[in-house]
């Protein structure tokens, strides 16, 4: 009896509210006054009404995903500087350099002095050690004939990182000689050391590894009346230089930009361009679904602490590693927090087997049919970066160089900037809803009212429509009454 009275309650307010709300049309529907024809001709136009705008407002949605954002170019002020890229450097592997301290570990594993060196060996830790002389199919070659070998230096199972850590030159033993537009500097006060697929490598005007701007934070600005931007580095080891975004890292996979000096005397001269991109302060604010990059301070969930391009690839890699060998190569262990399991020689093996330990940059193409699939976008940050030229030769001297040069200072620049953003959507679709339904906020307050406070003065308190009836019926009578005594 209670939920027959409840549920009579509540018929009666939401006819009281179609009759009484501000929403067009549902007063001629809900009124008992109108003829039967007319109250289906007005719910026929409310049902046209409301498909029209939800259509409308689907459309709306639809291109705000798509064209909130857009990318246009502008002039670049002539007092306006630019900042030059951040260079990577990382140590390679080199068949004709001498490395005593591969040498003296191996002489270690030596259980008599009877036991002759093993080079084949030392050619799988150089393997190891520096992917650049990785080949497919190099790990089991190399270690499968001492496998049983009792009076024979083995390859060590385990341990690799360490082995890596002691062999690869520090930045002292790196770097001779590093000069900004022909002024020395510490080169070990701005390069510091990072983990990469690459290796160990030194990065300077990294922000992955320094505050930018802060003591270890190199001014390189380029500008009219300021220095031209050239950054000589002369090294001791045969290495790979990288052209960078500031939030970049080295990579296996993106060699774009990636010099190698390897024989000794090698000296090689770069020529870049560079085009900067600025983003307007509310693009921040847009999903990053909507503007197809992210910032570099938006991801934790990597093991560096800003994203990037390449951070994601390295990343996507290393999974792929570990998902299909439960292991990533020792490389990939980005520091004392990262807690991936690190592959011993059965598991190099099974990446060596599989070709994801170096694998080819046409494994990124999703259309292979081995390809890896990276779900990774590209940082909001990042600058276009273009070599229009190099020039190399080869001098009598000890040591390599190589020497950046920016040749012509950007005219234009990139700029990612709102076309919509989110007050758009309220006002667009507030003033669909109000052309169709003349709806407002106020309609929403009066939705809520209507069934939530008369809802429970009706039923909870007691009110009931039968009371408002007997009260109605009262007064009608005690009218009545008083007009019979008048006369």
């Amino acid at each position: 009896m209670r939920l027959k009275r409840l549920c009579r309650n509540w018929f009666r307010i939401f006819v009281d509210y179609c009759c009484n709300c501000s929403l067009a049309g549902f007063g001629y529907i809900a009124d008992h006054k109108y003829h039967f024809t007319e109250r289906l001709f007005w719910l026929v136009c409310v049902i046209v009404s409301w498909a029209g705008s939800y259509y409308l407002i689907m459309d709306y949605m639809s291109t705000f995903h798509k064209n909130a954002v857009s990318l246009v170019i502008e002039n670049v002020h002539a007092r306006d500087v630019t900042h030059f890229p951040s260079v990577g450097i990382c140590e390679m592997g080199y068949a004709k350099e001498y490395y005593a301290s591969l040498e003296s570990q191996i002489n270690d594993m030596r259980t008599s002095e009877e036991m002759e060196y093993n080079y084949d060996v030392e050619d799988f830790m150089l393997r190891i050690i520096f992917h650049n002389l990785y080949n497919y199919g190099s790990i089991m070659s190399y270690c499968a004939p001492y496998k049983d070998c009792t009076d024979c230096v083995k390859c060590p199972t385990a341990g690799y990182n360490k082995f890596a850590w002691k062999v690869r030159a520090s930045c002292e033993e790196l770097f001779d000689e590093c000069r900004w537009n022909g002024k020395v500097f510490d080169c070990c006060r701005y390069f510091k050391p990072i983990q990469t697929t690459m290796g160990s490598c030194y990065l300077i005007n990294s922000v992955q590894l320094v505050k930018k701007g802060g003591y270890n934070w190199l001014s390189m600005e380029v500008g009219r009346g300021v220095a031209s931007g050239e950054l000589l580095l002369n090294v001791s080891k045969a290495t790979s230089a990288y052209i960078l975004n500031e939030e970049d890292v080295p990579h296996m996979l993106l060699t774009t930009l990636q010099f190698t000096q390897i024989p000794e005397g090698y000296s090689e001269t770069v020529f870049l361009t560079v085009q900067n991109i600025v983003n307007d302060p509310l693009v921040q604010t847009v999903d990053t679904e909507v503007r197809r990059c992210i910032f570099p301070d938006e991801q934790s969930e990597f093991n560096y602490p800003k994203y990037s391009y390449s951070v994601c690839v390295t990343e996507c890699l290393k999974n792929a590693q570990i998902k299909m060998c439960n292991c990533c190569h020792h490389n990939f262990i980005t520091g004392d927090n990262d807690k991936s399991p690190i592959c011993m020689y059965e598991g190099l093996a099974c990446l060596d087997q599989k070709d994801v330990m170096f694998p080819q940059t046409t494994i990124m193409q999703p259309w292979r049919t081995n390809g890896l699939v990276c779900q990774c976008l590209p940082s909001c940050t990042e600058h276009e970066i273009r070599v229009i030229g190099k020039q190399s030769e080869i001098e009598e001297r000890n040591s390599r160089s190589v020497m950046f040069k920016m040749l012509a200072l950007p005219t234009q620049r990139y700029r990612r900037q709102i076309v919509r953003e989110k007050l758009d959507i309220v006002v667009s679709v507030g003033g669909i809803l109000g052309l169709f339904m003349g709806a407002s906020i106020l309609s929403l307050v009066e939705l809520v009212y209507f069934f939530t406070v008369r809802f429970v003065s009706a039923g909870v308190l007691g009110k009931t429509d039968d009371d408002d009836d007997e009260d109605e019926y009262d007064e009608e009578a005690d009218e009545h009454e008083e007009h019979e005594q008048k006369f």
